[in-house]
């Protein structure tokens, strides 16, 4: 019986992990396309709403960042959640640049309201947080073995 104990927790190794506990190249870098994902469509949402003074598309953009994170850091480690930061603030700074005619898609300038005047720069600091906080909770919060409980003394 206790053979077949120890046998079923050797065999709860992570389908994207190999023996030694580390993500594949491959899956780290599918960090790179999501974070580009993410980066575009957080960009193309986080305004909506914000002249009215109820930033629902921040919030939209936010949570987007946030289970996207918790989902490559589950797949792929902390190396693919780097390259996934790596990525959308890439990406998210890129399309702050003004284009080829002058034109800007996120603007800053004397709007009316908190959160249309400073939606730029709460988007851009957020989408770095958000994922440096994945980076540093502990590895065991994004695992989908079984939990090691430590048995209680009489």
């Amino acid at each position: 019986m206790k053979s077949q104990v120890s046998k079923s927790k050797d065999q709860t190794v992570s389908h994207s992990t190999g023996e030694s506990g580390k993500a594949s190249p491959f899956r780290c870098l599918l960090g790179l396309p999501i974070g580009l994902a993410v980066g575009v469509l957080g960009t193309l949402v986080q305004r909506s709403g914000a002249a009215q003074g109820l930033p629902w598309g921040m919030v939209l953009a936010y949570l987007l960042v946030a289970l996207a994170a918790w989902w490559v850091r589950c797949d792929s480690g902390s190396m693919g959640l780097a390259l996934h930061l790596v990525a959308s603030t890439v990406t998210v700074w890129l399309l702050s640049m003004r284009g080829p005619g002058g034109d800007v898609l996120m603007p800053y300038a004397n709007f009316p309201t908190f959160f249309a005047k400073y939606a730029v720069f709460l988007w851009m600091g957020g989408l770095v947080l958000i994922q440096t906080l994945a980076i540093c909770l502990p590895a065991s919060w994004f695992s989908d073995g079984p939990l090691r409980r430590q048995g209680r003394s009489a």
